[in-house]
């Protein structure tokens, strides 16, 4: 059976794997929109036929790029132009209101949710894995261990302030006692994390990078009627 995932169904993770490893999320998104503040989600895809690939590229041409997943090898149709997208280091000052972001969270002791990792998506990748899901754990990960939380979605130009001395930000998160706080929205709900200073950002730009043999792919796909694949997107993951 081949090992992909069809955006209507609901499971996880963007960036390549199984495991708690990929921090980005690219999960079903939801068909139906994020409550975000501004018109800029309207610019999210129709998720109802999206397909993600993930795997390892065997062979490519201008016309198609061929994935080996865990389970088979997928043939994707590419018409030209196709965007690929690499992850490079950013900063809080990115994260900005309606921003569509994924945040890895592990709940703490009183019941919030610290981030471990943030990835900011380019307006291109609005609406990808949108949602809040638990991820797997790891191989070999305790038991009863606080496992991760995945969300994506926009994020919210919140008003809130965290602890006695809160200040909003221009940026549109949260500076307080406790650190700084974002409140990412999602279809049907939301989540607020509490972002340390040292907490990893990560963006996802366009790239002139070439696809090639060996590396490491997410390809966001359309599944026709035909059931033929076709992407003109494709994340590097590593």
């Amino acid at each position: 059976m081949i090992r992909f995932v069809a955006v209507s169904a609901a499971v996880l993770a963007c960036a390549c794997s199984k495991s708690e490893t990929p921090k980005v999320d690219t999960t079903t998104p939801s068909t139906a929109p994020a409550p975000t503040p501004s018109t800029a989600a309207s610019n999210a895809p129709a998720s109802d036929s999206m397909i993600l690939v993930r795997g390892s590229i065997t062979s490519v041409t201008p016309t198609q790029v061929v994935v080996k997943t865990d389970s088979a090898t997928v043939t994707v149709n590419t018409p030209q132009p196709v965007h690929v997208f690499s992850r490079g280091k950013s900063d809080l000052s990115h994260v900005t209101p309606n921003s569509f972001i994924g945040v890895t969270t592990v709940k703490q002791p009183d019941g919030s949710e610290k981030a471990t990792e943030i990835h900011i998506f380019p307006n291109e990748l609005r609406g990808l894995g949108e949602g809040s899901r638990m991820m797997t754990p790891p191989p070999g990960a305790p038991a009863g261990g606080a496992g991760s939380r995945m969300t994506n979605g926009a994020v919210s130009d919140s008003k809130m302030t965290n602890g006695t001395a809160g200040s909003k930000m221009s940026n549109g998160a949260v500076a307080s006692t406790n650190g700084t706080s974002i409140v990412v929205q999602f279809a049907g709900g939301s989540t607020t994390a509490v972002v340390p200073a040292n907490t990893p950002i990560m963006e996802i730009k366009a790239t002139d990078k070439k696809l090639a043999a060996g590396e490491q792919v997410v390809v966001v796909a359309t599944k026709g009627a035909d059931g033929t694949l076709v992407s003109q997107k494709v994340l590097l993951a590593k």
